[in-house]
Parts: C-alpha cells; sequence; structure tokens
C-alpha cells in the first residue's frame, strides 16, 4: 500500500466515523477516536498490496453499516440499563390526621446504592469474541489448524468486526485446513480409520456441515477426528505417527 492510498484509507474512515457518531449523539473526542482505531485496524487486516481504492470502499461501506448498528445497539442498552425517574413526592395522613411525607414513611428504608451499570461497546465486542479468541490461539494452534503467527494474524483481524460474520469467515478458512489434513493422511495411509468410500465421504460430509457452525463445533469434530486416528494408529501399531495433525499432539485437558 503506498503512501498516497494509506492517507486516502485514513481520512476517508475518520470522515465516516466522525458523522456516524456525531448523527447518533456521540461527539466525545475520545470514543470518536477509538471507533476510528477500531475500523482502522479491522480494514487494515483485510488490505492487501494488490487492494483497489474500490476494495477499500466496499470495506469501508460493510464496517460502516456494522459499527452504526452496534453504536445504537449500545445507546438502547444504556437507556434501558438508566435508573428510574424517582417517584412525584406525595403526603399521607397520620392517624391524628396530621400529614406524613413520604419522606418519614421511607426513611426506615436503606438505599442499596447499586446503579446497573451498561458495559461500553468495546467491552461488549470484546466479551462475545473472548471464547472464539481462546480457541483459535489455544485449541487451533494444538490441533495445527493453523500455526501460532498464522492465530494471532487471524486474532488481531478480529477486532472491530461483527463477531458472527468473522466467526463465519474463521471457520469456513480452518475448515478447509481440516479438509487438507484428513485427505493427506488418508492418500497416505490408504484410508486409515476411514478405508471405505462411504466413511470418506461422511468424514467430508461431517467437515463441510460446520459452514454454519461455530469455531467450538469445529475445533470439537478436529479433536473426535483426531482421536479416531490414534486409535487407529494404535491398533495397527503404525509408524506413521506425525503425519496427521503434525505428529502426536498433547490435549489440554
Amino acid at each position: 500500500m503506498d503512501s498516497q492510498f494509506e492517507q486516502m484509507v485514513q481520512v476517508n474512515i475518520q470522515g465516516r466515523v466522525f458523522v456516524i457518531c456525531t448523527s447518533l449523539g456521540m461527539t466525545d473526542q475520545t470514543v470518536i477516536g477509538y471507533y476510528t482505531e477500531v475500523l482502522q485496524q479491522a480494514i487494515a487486516s483485510m488490505l492487501t498490496d494488490k487492494s483497489t481504492p474500490a476494495d477499500f470502499h466496499r470495506l469501508l461501506t460493510e464496517q460502516a453499516e456494522w459499527l452504526e448498528s452496534e453504536i445504537k445497539q449500545l445507546c438502547e442498552s444504556q437507556q434501558l440499563d438508566a435508573p428510574a425517574a424517582p417517584p412525584r413526592k406525595t403526603d399521607s395522613l397520620n392517624e391524628d390526621g396530621s400529614e406524613q411525607s413520604s419522606k418519614s414513611l421511607n426513611a426506615d428504608k436503606k438505599a442499596t446504592g447499586y446503579v446497573p451499570e451498561a458495559k461500553s461497546m468495546p467491552e461488549r465486542l470484546k466479551d462475545r469474541r473472548a471464547e472464539m479468541e481462546h480457541l483459535l490461539v489455544n485449541d487451533c494452534v494444538t490441533l495445527k489448524l493453523v500455526s501460532p503467527k498464522q492465530a494471532k494474524k487471524l486474532q488481531r483481524g478480529l477486532v472491530g468486526r461483527d463477531p458472527e460474520k468473522a466467526e463465519a469467515e474463521l471457520v469456513g478458512q480452518l475448515r478447509n485446513a481440516l479438509h487438507e489434513q484428513i485427505r493427506k493422511f488418508i492418500r497416505k495411509n490408504n484410508g486409515g480409520p476411514w478405508s471405505t468410500a462411504t466413511l470418506q465421504t461422511d468424514v467430508r460430509m461431517d467437515i463441510t456441515r460446520t459452514r454454519t457452525r461455530t469455531l467450538r463445533a469445529l475445533v470439537t469434530l478436529s479433536r473426535q477426528l483426531l482421536n479416531e486416528r490414534q486409535e487407529w494408529l494404535s491398533k495397527t501399531k503404525s509408524s506413521l505417527t506425525g503425519r496427521f495433525f503434525g505428529g502426536r499432539v498433547k490435549m489440554d485437558k
């Protein structure tokens, strides 16, 4: 990305974030700066040296729509969590007919001091990404679906994106890696535990069905296939340990 293109990217992102935030009532420059940085990181992770201005504007439109939706949800959440207005002061009568204020009626009630506090948008996004990031940099690396370096890069690419869309894209990439592992193992071991065409088709279909599922579902399937491979190697006393999933894997408890 040349300097002119990079400057154009920064200026357009700053302008789009400013317009979105101010139109939704957010004028704090610190908040606007944070969202600008979030979009810059997200878009930068998806651009390549071959990306064109058209590619950038397409990504900017997608990220802007996501940001606007998230800010609206945050505003709605804060309105729902706001403490209710205190009741209007009313008076009642004592037994002797004199007035007794509502303040004296409630004097024996202790205030809890608790005011529900809505989480900020960054906190909500971080919570929604937490499990996915943990699986990516731990389980997926252990299972050799990605290298540690690749996992870190993919993790950075999750920032500022809709977690559901980002997870669907991530599952697609890792599903392809699992397909490749299975294919290599079957070819080098005459099928291994999947020695018939029917079994091999079933395995491929199981992997393909993770298309609309979660990263946890893909990790669970990968562990299951790993166990089947290890059991087969143990029964056949094969010396081919290491040709599938990058070698014998010590699984986390």
